[in-house]
C-alpha cells in the first residue's frame, strides 16, 4: 500500500498547474502566430517537413520565372521570324513580277530598289536584341550575329550589301524548367537563316591520308575521335555514323563534306588535332564556319538569296529570276517555317510545364498550410477547455494547499 502524504498531494497539484500554464502559453502563442510549431523542438518532424515544402515552393516559383522569361524570348524571336516570313512572301511577289516578260529593264531596276530595302530590314531583324542580348547569335549574345559587307557592284548605282556573314556560334541558351530538365530559348543563326544545303569540297588529294596521332574533331557540336592509324575512309565512316546532319565522301580523291539539312557547316579541330588543316579545308585559328581560300564552298544563306534576286533584277536576268531565284526563295521560306514550328513546339512545352508547376505550387502550399498552420476553431476550443481545467486545478489547489501553523512560524 502506498502512503499518500499532504506533501505529495501538494507537489502533484503544483506540477499539474505548471503543466497547464505551459500548455496555455503554447496555445495562446499558436493563436497569435497562426502556426502549430514555433520552434523545431516542439515537433521536429513537422518543422522539417515544413522547411522542405517551403523550399519546394520557392523552387517552383523560380522555375516559373525561368519559363516566363523563356516564353518572352521565344515570343520575341517568333515575332521576328514572322516578320521575315512576311517579307519573303513579298519577295515572292516581286520575283514573279520581275520574271514576267512584260516588264522592262527599268521596271526591274525599280523592283531591285525595293528588294534592297527588304534585305536591310531582314538584316536588322536578324540582329535584333531582347533585353540587350542578341537572340540569334547562340552563346555570343553580346555581339551582332550578322556582319554586313558593302561594295558598289558594276551594275548598281550605289554602294549596297553584297555579303552577310554569321559571327555568332551554334550554342543553345538553356533555361531550367524543372529539376534536371532544360530547354533552349534561342535558335542559332547558322541554322535559322540558311536556305540550302552547304557543300565544302577540298582541293587536294587525300586518298593516302593516315592519322599520325589520336585527336578529335568537332562537327556541328558533335565530337568525333580520330585514332592514330585511321585512314581517310575510316574517318569518313566515323563522320557518317556520328548521327549529325552531314555526310562526308571522296570525289576524285578530294574530301567532300555536305549538310543533309539546310544549315551552315560548323567544323573545327580540337584538343590539338589538325585533321581539317592537314587535308587543306582550314587554316589555323579560323572560325568553325570559315574555310581556306582555295576550298570550294557551295550554298546560300537567306541573305545570299535576297542579294542574288536584287542583283538579277539589276542585271535584267529574267531566266534566273523565274527558276533558280524562285526555287532558292522557297527553300529559304521552308527553313524559316521550320524554325517557327520549332519555336511553337518549345512554347507548347513551356506552357505545359508551367501549368504543371502552378498546380504543384497549389498542392505544396496546401500541404504546407496543413503542416504548420493551426485549425483556429479547434485551437480556440482547446484553449477554452484548458482554461476551464486550469481554473479547476487552481480551485483544487487552494483547498489542498492550506496555510498551517508552520507556515506562519516561518
Amino acid at each position: 500500500m502506498i502512503r499518500i502524504t499532504h506533501n505529495m498531494m501538494k507537489n502533484d497539484v503544483v506540477y499539474n498547474i505548471e503543466t497547464h500554464q505551459e500548455n496555455l502559453d503554447r496555445l495562446q502563442n499558436n493563436l497569435s502566430t497562426g502556426k502549430k510549431v514555433r520552434i523545431p523542438r516542439e515537433n521536429p518532424i513537422s518543422a522539417t517537413n515544413a522547411m522542405l515544402y517551403r523550399t519546394r515552393i520557392e523552387e517552383i516559383k523560380k522555375f516559373i520565372d525561368n519559363i516566363e522569361e523563356g516564353e518572352a524570348r521565344l515570343n520575341f524571336a517568333e515575332n521576328g521570324i514572322r516578320s521575315i516570313v512576311d517579307i519573303f512572301h513579298r519577295l515572292e511577289e516581286l520575283v514573279v513580277q520581275g520574271a514576267n516578260g512584260i516588264y522592262s529593264k527599268e521596271d526591274r531596276e525599280k523592283i531591285a530598289v525595293e528588294v534592297d530595302e527588304l534585305l536591310k530590314e531582314v538584316v536588322q531583324i536578324a540582329n535584333s536584341k531582347f533585353k540587350g542580348e542578341s537572340i540569334f547569335a547562340g552563346y555570343q549574345t553580346n555581339i551582332e550575329p550578322f556582319e554586313v559587307l558593302k561594295t558598289k557592284p558594276a551594275f548598281a548605282d550605289r554602294e549596297v550589301i553584297t555579303k552577310v556573314l554569321y559571327k555568332g556560334d551554334i550554342g543553345k541558351n538553356l533555361r531550367e524548367l524543372e529539376q534536371q530538365e532544360y530547354a533552349p530559348v534561342n535558335l542559332a543563326g547558322n541554322v535559322l537563316f540558311w536556305a540550302t544545303n552547304e557543300v565544302v569540297i577540298g582541293n587536294q588529294d587525300v586518298s593516302n591520308y593516315v592519322a599520325n596521332k589520336n585527336h578529335k574533331i568537332r562537327i556541328d557540336g558533335k565530337e568525333i575521335l580520330i585514332q592514330s592509324g585511321d585512314n581517310i575512309n575510316a574517318i569518313i565512316e566515323k563522320i557518317n555514323n556520328a548521327n549529325i546532319p552531314v555526310r562526308a565522301s571522296l570525289r576524285d580523291n578530294q574530301f567532300v563534306i555536305e549538310t543533309t539539312s539546310p544549315h551552315e557547316l560548323w567544323i573545327e579541330d580540337i584538343e590539338g588535332g589538325t585533321f581539317f588543316q592537314d587535308i587543306g579545308l582550314k587554316i589555323a585559328n579560323q572560325r568553325p564556319n570559315e574555310f581556306a581560300n582555295n576550298v570550294q564552298k557551295i550554298g546560300y544563306n537567306i541573305f545570299d538569296v535576297i542579294i542574288k534576286i536584287r542583283d538579277d533584277l539589276w542585271k535584267n536576268d529574267v531566266a534566273s529570276l523565274g527558276s533558280e531565284d524562285l526555287n532558292n526563295l522557297q527553300h529559304s521560306l521552308n527553313n524559316l517555317l521550320t524554325g517557327l514550328g520549332e519555336i511553337g513546339a518549345r512554347s507548347a512545352r513551356f506552357l505545359s510545364v508551367k501549368k504543371r508547376l502552378n498546380m504543384n505550387e497549389v498542392d505544396m502550399t496546401d500541404i504546407l498550410s496543413k503542416t504548420e498552420n493551426i485549425d483556429i476553431a479547434k485551437t480556440v476550443m482547446d484553449l477554452q477547455m484548458l482554461e476551464y481545467i486550469h481554473r479547476s486545478a487552481l480551485a483544487v489547489g487552494a483547498r489542498i494547499i492550506r496555510p498551517t501553523l508552520i507556515d506562519f512560524l516561518r
